[in-house]
């Protein structure tokens, strides 16, 4: 590792002790490891690009900064983050190909956040998630199941203990429906992926409540039609990165709370689990999604799949990310937050009308300024279920910082009903 670089990382800022730090993380998964740099260290690690030798970026901070960076710091500092496999280097990628194997071996994709984002104990989970029901800003506990099917719902994918009203208010509608599923598709955001419009699986989702069965024969089909339609290396990138599902939690939260809420009865529920990646490819020539090719032909022929029968549509999708731990320069003050609801109320109109186009249009006439992470999935829920007009059950902004001058923005829709 002569010449050093860093992984893609999640670069966010924070405070310890009174000092202004920059934590970086793993945004995939394969490392839980978080480094909290002082402004020193990220001046050296932005000299790490893969091309400048260890003595080039000695020789280049000295010249930046007039001071003097001694080699054995530096790579003492180096040292730290490659073994924190923060590093692209030989140890990360041995380790990175031993889980990916692991993973490809394995039928279940394991709840990857139980223990770390939210309980790994069934009991102490479900008494977390029924609370959510009861919390001032929750819709309630569920009624006795005597009512309609949704169609469709959006639901958030931050974390629980953030968005846990926001969550109840999604899914109390399906605790309360008489009638189950007999396939939920599950669109999620893909964080770490920028090169495919959408990433299947054939494994099933281990949940602490149980297992949620995925419908393998459904995610055969739906490669065979891919394959007719656009070829052999279309096929094949629908799993290119399939190691995505390990560890995205935009799925996992969904799968959680469906299994809590429909526990034993579960067992009888296909699910198709779905990333899906950036369209910000499009928003330079405004163009819509479904001129692109595979996001055409997928979307189109999971609808054909699912023809007749009763399938729940659902998209893990959060709103805005704005704020200086996402690139903005300023923190968001009063007057702001009340600026980002006008603009997310504008976005969510477009949702709530069942409008996919003019969903992504909404977005992109403004290049995504919001960082609005949700897009792909909601426009692939959109596109797929035609849902018809949905109602906005509940909006919140959650601090994505202590000092609260950043922000995630979420929402839960839910659109008609099945029958």
């Amino acid at each position: 590792m002569q010449r050093p670089r860093l992984r893609p990382l999640e670069a966010f800022p924070l405070e310890e002790q009174g000092q202004r730090l920059l934590g970086l993380r793993d945004p995939s998964g394969l490392t839980d490891a978080v480094a909290r740099l002082p402004p020193a260290a990220v001046a050296v690690i932005q000299l790490c690009d893969g091309e400048t030798t260890r003595e080039e970026i000695c020789a280049e901070f000295q010249r930046r900064y007039n001071s003097a960076l001694p080699r054995e710091v530096l790579d003492r500092l180096l040292d730290q983050l490659d073994q924190a496999l923060l590093l692209d280097s030989e140890r990360f990628r041995n380790h990175s190909a031993t889980v990916f194997a692991e993973f490809a071996r394995a039928p279940v994709r394991p709840a990857h956040l139980a223990g770390k984002s939210y309980p790994a104990d069934a009991a102490q989970l479900a008494a977390l998630l029924d609370g959510f029901f009861d919390s001032p800003k929750g819709p309630g506990r569920p009624a006795a199941p005597n009512g309609a099917l949704p169609r469709a719902i959006i639901a958030p994918h931050i974390d629980f203990h953030r968005g846990g009203p926001a969550y109840a208010w999604a899914y109390r509608p399906l605790a309360e429906a008489a009638t189950l599923p007999e396939l939920v598709v599950v669109f999620g955001t893909d964080h770490n992926g920028a090169d495919h419009p959408f990433t299947l699986t054939r494994k099933h989702y281990d949940t602490p409540f149980g297992r949620m069965e995925t419908d393998t024969a459904l995610v055969d089909a739906l490669t065979a039609a891919v394959r007719e339609k656009l070829g052999e290396s279309a096929a094949e990138n629908l799993y290119r990165d399939e190691h995505h599902h390990r560890g995205e939690h935009s799925i996992e939260f969904q799968m959680v709370w469906m299994r809590h809420l429909w526990k034993e009865r579960a067992d009888a529920i296909r699910v198709v689990p779905i990333l899906c990646g950036s369209l910000q490819h499009l928003f330079k020539d405004a163009r819509d999604p479904s001129t692109d090719a595979t996001v055409s032909v997928l979307l189109g022929e999971l609808k054909r799949l699912v023809e007749g029968r009763r399938t729940l549509w659902i998209a893990g999708a959060d709103l805005a990310h704005v704020g200086p731990r996402f690139g903005d320069p300023q923190p968001l003050d009063a007057a702001d937050r009340d600026s980002l609801e006008r603009r997310d109320q504008a976005t969510l109109d477009a949702a709530s009308r069942g409008d996919a186009n003019a969903w992504f249009h909404e977005i992109a006439r403004e290049q995504d300024r919001r960082r609005v992470c949700g897009l792909p999935p909601i426009y692939a829920l959109l596109e797929a279920a035609r849902p018809g007009a949905g109602q906005v059950r509940a909006y919140g902004q959650c601090p994505a910082d202590d000092e609260g001058g950043s922000l995630v923005s979420i929402a839960s829709v839910v659109y008609g009903d099945v029958a």
